[in-house]
């Protein structure tokens, strides 16, 4: 413990010792919160400031400050408190003790009158609790700790063996540390600075693997933050938002970003498959506008179900001299629908314009055909299947 901390419980006890319980807890509560500053520091304040983001109130933490207290004055207490408890810094004994503190604090303390006094008792107990979880509990030891990770992976391009030694230290990350984590690569992602992003892009899958669904849905809400509001983006190139996706396509993740942000997404791919359809001789850029979609996963939201599956239907049934075979990507668009779903899309044959446009030709028919076979085949209820062979019935009709 260092000396300020010290005197801070030296004379909250002589405020005990002559009744003035108030006065001693707030002395309690300044020590503790030193004592959680220096705890951030040697930890790593670059983990503070990164599970600090989604905190409100004062979070601006001074690198050039000269002092404890001065590199702290832009953050309030309860954001370091929390910061700290995220970070496995303060355990939830010592951390309930404080919450209770800080009530005591704005409803017991000798600037607000209130029939809830700080007795004798309460000081006793929640300073034994302090004493025992807080000041006697060692700093951390950012050699051995999730901390340790950071500083090669910012400043050095790391090689093949840097990168497995790396990725071995995550795997053997607890679970709370794999959530610090986590948030720490997501924000080297979205500032986008080198040689951070050559390393995190090679790393961060491993911390993907182990986050919970939870944590992986944070990434998607970044994204989705970024493009209802650029300006929360603070990399120099605004390019978080294209990281992002880019690495959660690679990680199967799109459907980690909300509905209303997704919904963009596969709207554009939607219209890029569209406008490959149209084309004359667009065979090819049909295919690749349908590994595009392949690459976001079969994760469309019901609000776009109709723009997205109108053109993968449009390009599955082709058009008078065959189809690209775009439909070689597009299974699991069909394959991850239920019930409902698919009854939806089957009705879109009879429905809607666009996959209508080409069912009088021989070829597209057939393909439609068999696809509403394959539908049926999925189908159990009998009113279902009868209404699949009314559609089937309706399109060779056309």
């Amino acid at each position: 413990m260092v000396s300020r901390e010290s005197d801070l419980l030296a004379q909250a006890r002589k405020l005990f010792d002559v009744g003035f319980y108030d006065h001693s807890l707030l002395d309690v509560w300044n020590a503790s919160v030193h004592n959680l500053r220096r705890r951030i520091e040697a930890y790593g304040v670059d983990l503070f400031e990164s599970v600090a983001k989604d905190e409100s109130g004062r979070k601006k933490y001074d690198k050039d400050g000269e002092t404890i207290s001065e590199r702290w004055a832009g953050v309030d207490d309860l954001v370091l408190i929390s910061c700290a408890t995220k970070l496995g810094l303060l355990n939830k004994k010592a951390g309930k003790s404080l919450e209770m503190i800080n009530w005591m604090r704005n409803h017991a303390s000798p600037a607000h009158d209130s029939d809830h006094k700080v007795e004798q008792e309460d000081v006793i107990g929640l300073v034994l609790i302090l004493q025992k979880n807080l000041f006697e509990s060692p700093l951390p030891d950012p050699g051995h700790s999730v901390s340790g990770l950071f500083d090669p992976i910012k400043k050095t391009k790391l090689g093949k063996d840097e990168i497995e030694l790396l990725s071995d230290q995550i795997n053997a990350l607890k679970v709370a540390d794999v959530k610090v984590a986590f948030g720490f690569f997501l924000d080297l992602l979205c500032k986008g600075t080198e040689p951070a992003l050559a390393n995190t892009k090679k790393l961060f899958p491993s911390v993907w693997e182990r986050a919970s669904d939870d944590l992986k849905k944070t990434a998607g809400l970044r994204y989705h933050g970024y493009k209802l509001n650029p300006d929360e983006d603070d990399s120099s190139d605004k390019g978080g938002s294209t990281r992002i996706l880019d690495f959660l396509t690679e990680s199967g993740g799109i459907q980690y970003i909300p509905d209303g942000a997704r919904a963009s997404i596969y709207r554009r791919a939607a219209k890029a498959l569209a406008a490959a359809k149209d084309a004359s001789y667009g065979w090819s850029a049909e295919v690749s506008a349908a590994k595009t979609l392949e690459q976001f996963g079969p994760y469309v939201p019901s609000t776009a179900f109709a723009e997205v599956y109108q053109e993968i239907l449009s390009v599955w049934c082709g058009n008078y001299w065959g189809d690209s075979g775009a439909s070689a990507y597009l299974g699991d668009f069909i394959d991850s629908l239920n019930t409902s779903q698919l009854r939806e899309l089957a009705n879109m044959f009879v429905d809607n314009e666009r996959v209508k446009a080409e069912l009088f030709q021989t070829k597209p028919k057939g393909k439609a055909k068999r696809l509403l076979m394959d539908i049926k085949a999925k189908l159990t209820i009998q009113a279902h299947l009868d209404e699949i062979d009314a559609i089937i019935k309706a399109v060779e009709e056309m």
